[in-house]
């Protein structure tokens, strides 16, 4: 690896990796290379011909705007792609679970759990794609919500299963602070953030 390879690796080192980004690098490691035979056959020497290449060519601060918004896009796209499969996957799975339930041991609603199991994952893929488009922290927002689900497992089970004993409050007791915590650390971060826009 020649210099300008390694001092082109160390421009976009902090990118993220990508086809365009390799395209990109290739590209300027190749012009560059020959801007450096050029100036090396009109007299120069070999180290003052990269030294004079590498200042010419200056910064690449543009190039990492783009490469970092394509990302992004392309990083935001996927999840996208993620989220519709993980809600038809869990659609689909909750319909054979319904449908088998139902059909074979009507009599006993056990559908309930594997359900709760698999609403997981889109649950989980949707807050990692609204955590990419926005970046922003989903942390208490993923925590309300988990409550909320599991909350409505336990009611279930002790209205269904023991109606005659109540006993959700609990381990509701418990679960509530999960969301808490994470609603005491975003006004902490909160603040942090105002103290130092305030400086």
């Amino acid at each position: 690896m020649n210099e300008i390879e390694l001092h082109i690796n160390r421009l976009f080192g902090t990118i993220s990796d990508s086809k365009r980004k390799r395209e990109l690098m290739q590209e300027i490691t190749q012009n560059l290379n020959e801007k450096v035979s050029d100036l090396v056959s009109k007299g120069q020497t070999r180290d003052q011909a990269v030294q004079k290449a590498i200042e010419d060519f200056g910064d690449i601060d543009d190039l990492k705007e783009e490469l970092e918004s394509s990302a992004k896009v392309a990083k935001v796209k996927n999840a996208g792609l993620s989220l519709a499969f993980s809600v038809w996957g869990a659609i689909l799975i909750a319909g054979l679970v319904l449908f088998i339930n139902f059909y074979y041991t009507p009599r006993f609603l056990w559908c309930v759990f594997p359900i709760f199991a698999v609403l997981w994952w889109p649950m989980t893929m949707f807050f990692h794609w609204v955590r990419l488009k926005r970046e922003v922290s989903i942390g208490l927002p993923f925590s309300v919500c988990s409550f909320f689900l599991i909350l409505a497992l336990l009611l279930f089970i002790n209205f269904y299963l023991t109606p005659k004993v109540i006993w959700f409050v609990y381990p509701t007791f418990a679960l509530l602070w999960w969301p808490l915590a994470m609603l005491f650390r975003s006004l902490r971060e909160k603040s942090k953030r105002e103290e130092m826009s305030d400086d």
